[in-house]
């Protein structure tokens, strides 16, 4: 006789079901709620080993996957986050969180186009404008399409208009793409914050100076150099492009095109060339010329360049410090020396000019109690609210042994420069030579967390290892 499946079949079956996936189902809660505890605590790495346990264990809660993305990405492990995301993605699981998220993990990942159709898809889709708009214009930004940028960070002011940040960046990409509608922004960026007003008062002088000529062209060469010195090299590159564009034998802009490539670790020789094709004659284009021959290791040529720049516009004290850097390089110091001299000649209230005196003078230890001490007073009278100023005084009155006044001067530039390596440094080998070698310890270790990969920390690290073992 046929058996058939009655109700006692089906309670055994279920008996043993609940057997067999009690123990999932338990411990799969459990883990969930240790990543939980591990995630309000902060332990990351915990938590996502958690979450991913629990996601294995709970497959009818899918969401888990994401927030197993959540905890790597909190955790900055921004590959394996995007691994979960892509899990959660493929289970039909991912929030408008985790869309979020994911993005954020292929921007510190290096592929901001994919972060951008991430973020873009949210706005379609009616996400936050708060929190997707700013990231879209860093991804804007990452991708140089600074038109899309412009926009972009327009949209967001309009739901948060008091940003000062916000309203700053519109300001420089402005300057690069628009130079007549930047001062608004910047304007109001500054009485937003006052922090930004001494820089928005460089610009705003620098802008409307060039705004007065009717020549377009200018108006993007002059903006693109204050925006390089800035350290926005990206937008000063698209500002000299402009230039470019409007005129395309403007010698200076080519120039400057390549100065601003070289700082953004592209080559620029080529732009360079076309300058010296266009304006052998402009002595901005010699002295930029002879700026990139330095570089290349030509000090010989680079002296040419200037010199050419010199006779040119023999009245600018510019020139004479090039070929004082110039000579230095050749080791020629006699040389050096006088075209320093000249420059504080020509332009004896320009703080440059005696800070380029005085720190040939103690960096090579040239003359210092007659020359390189004297000019550090100068320039600390000229540019007192710079640390330079204090560092390069400190430094000379070190060379000459009266610690006591290096130490004043030092501890000022430290002070004024509570992030720079250079005169914690400096300070740290004052008190190396005054017996102090608790405060000596403690600068040298500034000096080497200030600028673990560059000289002054290098030097640091090397003094720590060798006296503090």
């Amino acid at each position: 006789m046929k058996k058939t499946f009655g109700p006692t079949h089906a309670l055994i079956l279920i008996a043993l079901l609940t057997l067999i996936l009690a123990p999932r189902l338990i411990a799969g809660t459990l883990d969930l709620k240790s990543a939980d505890r591990f995630d309000a605590a902060g332990d990351y790495a915990q938590a996502a080993s958690a979450y991913v346990s629990a996601a294995q264990r709970l497959p009818w809660m899918p969401s888990v996957w994401e927030k197993a993305g959540d905890a790597y990405l909190n955790g900055k492990d921004y590959y394996t986050a995007e691994y979960y995301y892509e899990m959660a993605l493929s289970r039909h699981a991912l929030s408008p969180s985790g869309y979020l998220g994911w993005g954020d993990a292929a921007f510190v990942l290096g592929d901001p186009r994919f972060a951008v159709d991430l973020w873009n898809g949210l706005i379609d889709k009616g996400g936050d404008p708060f929190l997707l708009l700013p990231r879209l214009a860093h991804g804007y930004q990452a991708l140089e399409l600074y038109s899309d940028e412009i926009q972009t960070w327009y949209k967001y002011l309009i739901y948060q208009p008091g940003d000062a940040a916000a309203h700053y960046r519109l300001g420089l990409l402005l300057a690069a793409t628009a130079p007549a509608d930047a001062l608004p922004e910047f304007m109001q960026a500054a009485q937003l914050d006052p922090d930004l007003d001494p820089t928005v008062q460089g610009l705003r002088t620098t802008l409307n100076t060039a705004l007065l000529s009717d020549d377009r062209p200018t108006h993007f060469l002059v903006a693109g150099r204050a925006l390089g010195a800035l350290g926005e090299w990206d937008l000063a590159a698209e500002a000299f492009r402009n230039a470019i564009a409007g005129r395309s034998n403007y010698a200076e802009a080519w120039a400057w095109l390549g100065e601003a490539e070289h700082q953004l670790g592209q080559d620029g020789s080529r732009e360079i060339e076309q300058a010296l094709t266009f304006g052998p004659e402009s002595p901005m284009v010699q002295g930029l010329y002879g700026m990139s021959l330095q570089r290349l290791g030509e000090p010989d040529a680079a002296l040419a360049a200037f010199h050419k720049a010199a006779d040119l516009e023999p009245d600018n004290p510019g020139w004479q410090i090039a070929l004082g850097s110039a000579s230095e390089q050749a080791g020629d110091l006699v040389a050096a020396y006088e075209y320093y001299f000249h420059a504080v000649e020509l332009a004896p209230e320009d703080a440059s000019t005696w800070r380029a005196l005085a720190a040939f003078s103690i960096t090579n230890n040239v003359d210092v109690d007659v020359t390189g001490l004297p000019a550090a007073r100068k320039l600390v009278g000229l540019a007192p609210d710079d640390w330079q100023s204090y560092d390069l005084a400190g430094q000379a009155e070190f060379l000459l042994e009266d610690y006591t006044a290096a130490e004043i001067y030092l501890k000022k530039a430290v002070q004024m420069g509570p992030t720079q390596a250079a005169p914690a440094l400096h300070l740290g080998l004052v008190y190396m030579q005054t017996g102090d070698h608790t405060l000596a310890y403690s600068y040298l270790n500034l000096a080497r967390t200030f600028d673990p990969n560059g000289p002054y920390g290098w030097q640091a690290g090397r003094l720590l290892e060798q006296y503090f073992p």
